[in-house]
């Protein structure tokens, strides 16, 4: 059985559940659309585009889709909302050939937002080497270790990003799989 690895750490809070498959869920693009109140609360919708298996065999793509979807409805949520988060809304769905997973949620401190820095001038996040920024209403700076920096002012009243990982290894999409269950 090989560890379960996430694609992007910081933004799969609500996956984290699943850390006990023994194969592994790829995130290709992940996109956070984060609407700030004055006080600090808020409400978030994070997306997590193009999910996949890393498995080959239908057997085990089968297996990680059937963990996948069980963790979606129910652990994950428990350990999403221990974190200060409800959550209001979630769906799957696909665009064409790509499964997507959608999690509305409300916050009440920016701190509940998972990869997300707060400084008295400033809000930013930290996109590791691996992954590019494809779109944001923030300012893109370079990042320690080859990364990159996503900076917003403190004031923002939204911030928006979208980062998609630059390489992944070979994977199967679990779009069809959701499709043929959806029947």
């Amino acid at each position: 059985m090989t560890p379960i690895r996430f694609v992007h750490q910081t933004l799969l809070i609500l996956l984290l559940a699943v850390s006990l498959w023994p194969g592994c869920i790829l995130i290709r693009t992940t996109e956070q659309r984060i609407t700030l109140n004055a006080d600090g609360t808020g409400e978030a919708v994070l997306r997590l585009i193009d999910l996949r298996s890393d498995e080959t065999a239908d057997s085990l793509v089968q297996r990680d889709f059937t963990n996948m979807m069980s963790s979606f409805e129910k652990d994950a949520v428990r350990d999403f909302e221990q974190r200060g988060r409800t959550i209001t809304a979630k769906r799957m769905f696909t665009r064409a050939d790509t499964l997507i997973a959608e999690v509305v949620y409300t916050f009440t401190s920016l701190q509940a937002i998972e990869g997300l820095h707060v400084t008295d001038e400033e809000l930013y996040v930290v996109v590791n080497e691996n992954c590019e920024v494809v779109r944001t209403n923030g300012t893109v700076a370079a990042g320690a270790d080859r990364g990159q920096r996503i900076n917003w002012k403190r004031s923002a009243p939204r911030l928006f990003f979208q980062i998609r990982e630059r390489t992944l290894p070979p994977s199967t999409s679990l779009s069809r799989l959701y499709l043929e269950q959806e029947r």
